[in-house]
């Protein structure tokens, strides 16, 4: 993939924006144990801080994405940074439990700007199979955040957790100047916000292809959520492991193949399924669930673990391969919007996954067997997905409608 001067500094401030958000976002499942022990919170307290976040994120991206649509990412991007840097550094001053929440909650609008800027910033600066491979590196900052917070992030956290924030803080105003530096809106795209025809809200909603996207992308995070979620614990239930920081290793293990595995997808799918993102889908989603069922009934460690690093691999490939199929199918002119719809059903997955998960235990008597093979059933669900998916309804085609 050769790219110009400029799409290099705008795709090296992407990947950068996305790892440091994602630091912080895996950062905080560790903060809120120091916020425990500092102030002396029940569970439930400090679970109030993990949930408001996601109040954040659901409220600006059902609009984010039709707002950068509209008026274009710089602007929308830039001032969802500057708030995210007030809301970062207002919670590392904090002390009150409501204080503390409703800043997290402000970093939750923050970090789901981006989420919904960043489609549009790759749809309008990159081109053809580019889009592909600047994709699977944008999803594999998850992964590169993982372990950013995992390892810095944790060592600040156990010497002064505001600490660590203040240095997060840092983070985002060298982002902010990045994107103000590097980072432009093309004329071509700010021309299209002005046409005659308006992005309406619902424009995106209206899109059958989208609403498919959607849907495999609702089954294929569950999963993703719920075996990541709940992996200390059927690693307790199952080997009796009770060392909390081999199971941190094997996390952060598995955070690095999970990047590895996204940056692979995309090369994979140029050169070997262009133009077969849904057959790679199928047989990505089959395969871990084939792999799910082994997983659950494996009394050999070893065996477990890498069937584990296997379900990751296969999942990031089918999760990567649909975030690339709208850049294909929607038109620049509805393309935040777009992944605002899809990243809401990928939302409602992560949340909903570990309430069906834990009620499936439960009823179970503490086994996760059901709860494993109702997660293999939904990944065969997320592999029949793509059969509804329309590819003969082009980008061209629909950017005709927006003239």
């Amino acid at each position: 993939m050769i790219l110009t001067k400029e799409q290099w500094k705008i795709a090296i401030t992407v990947l950068i924006m996305g790892s440091f958000i994602s630091m912080d976002k895996n950062m905080i499942s560790m903060t809120v144990l120091a916020l425990g022990d500092q102030f002396h919170w029940l569970p439930n307290q400090t679970g109030m801080i993990l949930s408001v976040y996601y109040i954040g994120f659901t409220l600006i991206t059902i609009p984010g994405g039709w707002l950068v649509d509209r008026f274009g990412y710089r602007k929308f991007i830039l001032s969802s940074l500057f708030v995210l840097i007030l809301f970062t550094i207002f919670f590392s001053f904090s002390s009150s439990l409501l204080a503390l929440a409703m800043m997290r909650m402000g970093v939750g609008l923050g970090h789901a700007s981006y989420t919904t800027g960043s489609p549009k910033i790759i749809s309008t600066n990159f081109d053809g199979e580019q889009h592909a491979s600047i994709q699977s590196k944008v999803l594999a900052t998850a992964g590169v955040g993982g372990v950013f917070a995992f390892t810095i992030g944790t060592q600040l956290i156990n010497i002064n957790w505001r600490v660590a924030y203040w240095l997060i803080t840092v983070f985002y105003i060298a982002l902010w100047l990045m994107m103000f530096i590097f980072v432009k809106e093309k004329e071509q795209s700010l021309k299209r916000t002005k046409s005659k025809k308006s992005v309406s809200l619902f424009d995106a909603w209206k899109e059958k292809n989208v609403l498919y996207i959607a849907l495999g992308m609702l089954f294929t995070n569950l999963v993703a959520t719920g075996v990541i979620s709940w992996l200390p614990s059927v690693l307790k239930a199952n080997f009796h492991m009770m060392d909390n920081t081999k199971i941190g290793y094997l996390l952060t293990s598995n955070s690095i193949l999970m990047a590895v595995a996204t940056m692979a997808a995309g090369i994979l799918i140029n050169k070997y399924f262009k133009q077969k993102e849904k057959t790679f889908i199928t047989l990505s989603s089959l395969a871990a669930a084939a792999c799910l069922i082994g997983f659950i009934y494996s009394t050999h460690f070893v065996i477990t673990v890498l069937l584990l690093y296997a379900i990751s691999v296969l999942l990031m490939f089918a999760f990567t391969a649909y975030m690339v199929l709208p850049y294909r199918l929607v038109s620049n002119q509805i393309i935040g919007s777009s992944f605002s719809v899809i990243n809401i059903g990928a939302f409602m997955g992560g949340i909903i996954a570990p309430i069906i998960i834990g009620n499936l235990v439960t009823e179970s008597g503490g086994s996760f067997v059901t709860a494993y093979i109702a997660m293999s059933i939904c990944l065969v669900a997320a592999s029949i997905v793509p059969f509804c998916i329309n590819l003969k309804q082009t980008v061209n085609s629909l950017a005709e409608s927006y003239k």
